[in-house]
């Protein structure tokens, strides 16, 4: 299997898999985060530069989660780590350890699972609407595709400008079409 290459993500030099897309059906129930796993209690890496907002510590359902929050309101949720490296109200940078993958709450083996969101207040905004939510995997690059495999060297590299915030620019054909008729 081929390894596609991220262009952020919570793992750094590790091959992760997904393990569960973003926002799959699962028996009825829909699954609004994006499960990766790299097989093992390895590293995990902040995405953004921001703020740790909130932490659980075991859980029933989470295990060991935290939200990061950025300037901008871009925020990351880590969920089912084994411990932490942070905590509440510390400064993360993009690539700082903030944890180690694990399998602590409601898990069925040693993954990281990773919602986003914009967040308008300091406190995660639970919801079924897609709509509330951000795509991880566009955010990190990879494609939303069970069983895939990817890794990331620690390089962040800036999203896409979504087509909604893209300015349109006239093509110079568009200018010189108006010169011609102007004649």
């Amino acid at each position: 299997m081929a390894v596609g290459k991220a262009r952020i993500a919570p793992f750094i030099n590790d091959v992760f898999t997904v393990t569960s897309p973003w926002w799959a059906d699962r028996g009825g129930e829909i699954h609004r985060g994006l499960d990766i796993s790299t097989g093992a209690k390895d590293p995990v890496y902040s995405m953004l530069d921001g703020t740790v907002v909130q932490m659980w510590h075991n859980d029933s359902s989470m295990g060991n989660a935290l939200v990061i929050k950025a300037d901008d309101n871009t925020a990351t949720l880590y969920m089912h780590l084994d411990s932490f490296s942070v905590s509440l109200n510390s400064t993360v940078k993009v690539g700082q350890q903030v944890g180690i993958e694990g399998t602590t709450g409601e898990s069925t083996g040693v993954h990281l699972h990773v919602e986003m969101q914009v967040m308008s207040g300091s406190r995660w905004k639970w919801s079924y609407n897609k709509s509330d939510y951000l795509d991880p995997t566009a955010f990190m690059g990879i494609d939303n595709v069970k069983n895939t495999q990817w890794i990331y060297d620690g390089t962040p590299i800036p999203p896409e400008p979504t087509p909604s915030k893209v300015q349109r620019k006239k093509f110079p054909w568009v200018l010189y079409a108006r010169k011609i008729r102007s004649r």
